[in-house]
């Protein structure tokens, strides 16, 4: 048997010697150099991808607020309160950029005239004792793309004159046709004494919405590219064409006759024969009473067309 050895008196207790732990494998990745080494491309493909996905966000925030602006600014009405009627540089603009001459194409045959004039025709010659040689405006001008109620006035009475066309296909069409003697705006009349740009909304067959709910709501406006088109007092455009003497003025703008003729300087303009196209927006009591403050009177109306004629035709 054997003893434990002693010294001193006591036990010789020999230390515990602890072997090496095997490293884990959480420690293996935290620490090991290699595995980091490894991880960096796809932390940093993981990094780029992120960032590449913030830069498309914020980019697209952009790009609908822009788009938004965009539209805003498509449908808002735009007003040059400054620029009066009669300004010189207005009229020199109106006059190089907007009056064009109306040619025969080769696209399209000659009109065809009518031996008789329609019936509105027919009463004005009535009115004017088949005057030659007048002077005409006419707003609405083809506006179902084939007709003019002017166009007997040219072609058989040697009359000449302004054709006004906001819509862009209906203004095409204008000019294909054979109207030598006369001139044409693609526009519309303002019913304000001053220039301004609208938005024209396609769905309107009749006319420009003027300060339309478009201007203020566009989110069910579903139109986006709606034609942008100018308009121009009616003073401004008679003195552009160097006529203030009008024979015979006929209105077809969709409920803005009224307005219209409201900024007319009647005391600077001679206009002989006025024609309303009425509709259900245009009060006739109204009107029929503000053009006799204006010395005209209500003659007759043939169809839809209000006939006002000036009191004591002027020469």
């Amino acid at each position: 048997m054997t003893f434990p050895t002693t010294i001193s008196g006591r036990e010789n207790v020999q230390p515990t010697v602890i072997p090496p732990q095997t490293p884990t494998k959480m420690s293996s990745f935290i620490f090991n150099p290699t595995m980091f080494k490894r991880l960096m491309p796809i932390f940093a493909f993981f990094m780029g991808f992120v960032t590449v996905l913030v830069v498309l966000y914020i980019y697209m925030r952009n790009a609908a607020m822009r788009h938004y602006q965009f539209q805003v600014n498509m449908s808002k009405d735009y007003e040059l309160l400054e620029v009066t009627q009669d300004n010189p540089q207005l009229i020199a603009y109106i006059r190089q950029m907007h009056l064009q001459p109306v040619k025969e194409t080769q696209t399209e045959p000659n009109d065809i005239v009518l031996d008789e004039p329609n019936e509105e025709i027919g009463y004005l010659l009535k009115l004017l004792k088949n005057k030659k040689n007048g002077v005409f405006v006419e707003a609405g001008a083809y506006n179902d793309g084939k007709t003019s109620e002017t166009l007997y006035l040219e072609k058989k009475l040697d009359w000449n004159g302004l054709l006004i066309q906001p819509d862009p296909r209906h203004y095409f069409s204008l000019k294909k046709h054979d109207r030598k003697n006369s001139q044409a705006v693609h526009g519309c009349l303002s019913p304000s004494p001053y220039p301004k740009e609208v938005s024209y909304h396609h769905e309107d067959r009749d006319g420009v919405k003027i300060n339309s709910i478009h201007a203020n709501s566009i989110i069910e406006d579903t139109d986006i590219f709606n034609t942008r088109v100018k308009c121009f007092p009616l003073y401004s455009l008679l003195l552009a064409m160097n006529s203030t003497k009008i024979d015979y003025l006929t209105l077809k703008t969709g409920g803005t006759e009224l307005q219209i003729l409201e900024t007319l300087p009647f005391d600077r303009v001679d206009v002989q024969v006025i024609n309303v196209h009425m509709n259900k927006d245009i009060e006739k009591d109204i009107l029929k009473k503000f053009l006799s403050t204006k010395r005209y009177a209500f003659s007759t109306n043939v169809n839809d067309s209000y006939f006002f004629v000036l009191k004591k035709m002027r020469k």
